[in-house]
């Protein structure tokens, strides 16, 4: 390791800032553990600065309703932190136009803010497309105690994503892959890698879902849909993330905040639902 560096992130609303301390080995950034600070650091925590401000953060949203609006509780992100499935028109907005690290950044900030406990992250067939995915993840679960599911539609991982993975919380870390491809991978619980099967089943998924009332699903350009399912179709665009805070969205009943039939949609259009995810992970480690 040959020098330190701080990633500043910058709150977009508030003007706020929040500093991080990321290790870097030849100039390329690496997250590390809580148990590498633990053991290196005296006991550092990386995150107690971030913690704290967010912990304040968190209780100031709580008073802030004075219009006495009353938002959906919110407990669920679901981000699509890739430019795969984003249109269904098959269009893919330009490079510039996707949220980049601090974008999500921000998101996980506000959502966690508002109360979301879980986040599912579509990464598609590869987790080395996204080279800030491991920051995004660290971040959720470091300042704000987020259980991550990272949902990877193949059965590829390589020896770097397979050692990143297992340098995450392992009890707030979950792949979260499709049934025909978890025989394929059932080496990696033997690493402390919790898997978690994608596909949804006919018997969880409701014909009229209001389960959208308490979730964020972000598109990687920014844009607000009411879920994974009808991502892209505009009868259920809520807006963009970069022109309306997602307590506005969440608190505008005018808002597609439920599917009425979902039967119109493809079922594996709900593969991955965040709540569905976290039934299916707590069910898991139930004893």
């Amino acid at each position: 390791m040959d020098k330190r560096s701080s990633r500043i992130g910058k709150g977009r609303r508030g003007g706020l800032a929040l500093i991080v301390e990321c290790a870097v080995d030849e100039g390329k950034p690496s997250v590390r553990s809580k148990t590498y600070w633990n053991k290196d650091r005296g006991g550092a925590d990386p995150f107690e600065i971030p913690k704290r401000v967010a912990s304040g953060i968190e209780a100031c949203q709580s008073s802030m309703h004075e219009d006495g609006a009353v938002a959906h509780p919110l407990r669920y992100i679901w981000m699509y932190i890739t430019e795969a499935g984003l249109r269904q028109d098959g269009e893919h907005p330009q490079s510039e136009d996707l949220l980049g690290l601090d974008g999500w950044l921000n998101v996980i900030d506000e959502s966690a803010s508002l109360g979301a406990e879980w986040m599912v992250v579509y990464v598609g067939a590869s987790l080395s497309q996204v080279p800030y995915i491991w920051e995004v993840c660290a971040w959720a679960q470091g300042v704000h105690g987020l259980r991550v599911g990272l949902h990877l539609t193949s059965n590829c991982l390589s020896e770097d994503d397979i050692e990143r993975l297992s340098r995450l919380d392992p009890e707030k870390t979950y792949l979260v892959a499709d049934k025909a491809h978890l025989a394929s991978l059932r080496f990696l619980e033997s690493k402390g890698i919790r898997l978690c099967e994608a596909n949804v089943r006919a018997t969880e998924r409701d014909t009229y879902c209001t389960k959208p009332e308490e979730m964020a699903c972000v598109g990687a350009d920014g844009r607000l849909f009411s879920c994974g399912l009808v991502l892209g179709d505009e009868r259920y665009a809520m807006g963009n993330y970069r022109d309306r805070s997602l307590h506005d969205v969440n608190s505008d009943d005018s808002l597609p905040h439920a599917v009425p039939d979902t039967s119109a949609f493809p079922p594996s259009g709900c593969d991955a639902c965040p709540p569905l995810m976290a039934m299916h992970a707590l069910d898991k480690e139930a004893p």
